[in-house]
């Protein structure tokens, strides 16, 4: 029970890794709170289990792109619990476009929902955090300086600036506040089963040195742990199976 008595708020956190640092977090004993934009009912689902399974869960639904919408949700947080210990900057989502279709409206989203949201969240939570804090924010390989992919530039810009934004956050919140990232890879979720081809999914993993999807299991651990640690800050760790280390 490594999150006895801890508050802790996963953003995106109605599904896919979301969710399943939300599991283990109430699983550990904290005061789970997740938000979510448009997937009531997956949170309803997820909040269901949890409550099952004897944990915390609560859940607030928030556009985490407007201002007014972040600063709401942290209002309640503020109103329910009086203070935060953990963030996850969990939220956001990958947009395919083609590099000649890029328009000022999809940079903004690819910019607002992976890098400004996080940013924003952060602003807030840091004014309830206390004495001690940690946040983490999701990253991705594409994020690394040698990797990027065809298609999603506006993604892999925003994943940058979200180890950019970690690093000087880490400085700038020092020492009260550990501030680091997770990189994932290739995660084995729902979505990946449901909407990647075969194929694809065969492809991602014959390139990856461990032959395998990573486990959203472990994945979740990573979570904890820099939701747990002293000794770290502004670190970013990659957890890919080793795909990253071959520079695609």
């Amino acid at each position: 029970m490594k999150l006895t008595g801890k508050i802790a708020l996963i953003t995106g956190g109605s599904s896919g890794i979301g969710a399943e640092i939300a599991r283990l977090f109430a699983a550990e004993g904290a005061q789970t709170i997740i938000s979510h934009h448009v997937s009531s009912v997956q949170a309803d689902t997820l909040m269901g289990e949890i409550r099952e399974n004897g944990g915390s869960i609560q859940c607030f639904q928030a556009d985490l792109c407007r201002e007014e919408e972040v600063s709401g949700l942290f209002e309640k947080i503020r109103r329910d619990y009086g203070h935060l210990d953990i963030l996850i900057n969990n939220a956001g989502r990958t947009f395919n476009i083609p590099f000649t279709e890029m328009t000022e409206e999809s940079l903004h989203r690819d910019l607002d929902t992976n890098l400004l949201s996080a940013m924003m969240c952060s602003k807030y939570a840091a004014s309830l955090m206390r004495e001690q804090g940690w946040i983490v924010n999701t990253a991705s390989i594409r994020g690394l300086y040698d990797a990027g992919r065809h298609g999603i530039m506006g993604y892999c810009a925003a994943k940058a600036g979200v180890i950019s934004f970690t690093k000087n956050l880490a400085l700038e919140l020092a020492p009260s506040i550990c501030v680091n990232a997770v990189a994932p890879g290739f995660v084995h979720t729902q979505y990946l089963d449901k909407d990647v081809p075969e194929k694809l999914k065969e492809s991602w993993i014959s390139q990856t040195p461990l032959k395998k999807l990573v486990d959203i299991k472990e994945l979740a651990e990573t979570y904890l742990l820099l939701a747990t640690t002293r000794t770290m800050t502004g670190t970013v760790i990659t957890v890919d199976g080793g795909y990253s280390i071959l520079n695609r």
